[in-house]
């Protein structure tokens, strides 16, 4: 019996959300010419200016995401150390006959890496 209780409560909350929704759709089926202009009126002008808002932080948020990212690779805090990061520092891999790699070399030192 104390392990029906609990869900007897949930079954019950889950029935009134449902006899809710029934309700409403059923408001809204018989509603008049007039309720429905009104409803339109009041709650679409609502819904476009929520999208919109919406969609202004999301603009604003990636475009100061895309100015903090070029600042720091002003400042050069997006490099990872890597050999790709210095574009002097190595050339292109060029392959030899039939795929044989050749030693890559530093052009600031000259030294094969």
């Amino acid at each position: 019996m104390e392990q029906a209780f609990p869900w007897v409560i949930v079954l019950g909350i889950i029935g009134l959300a449902f006899w809710a929704l029934a309700r409403d759709n059923a408001r809204l089926r018989r509603r008049s010419v007039e309720e429905f202009e009104r409803d339109l009126a009041r709650g679409s002008g609502a819904m476009l200016r929520g999208m919109a808002g919406d969609m202004e932080k999301l603009f604003t948020n990636e475009k100061r995401g895309a100015i903090e990212y070029v600042q720091d690779e002003e400042r050069g805090m997006t490099k990872t150390g890597s050999k790709g990061d210095d574009k002097d520092r190595v050339k292109e891999r060029s392959h030899g006959k039939e795929g044989e790699e050749q030693e890559i070399y530093d052009q600031r030192s000259g030294r094969a890496i």
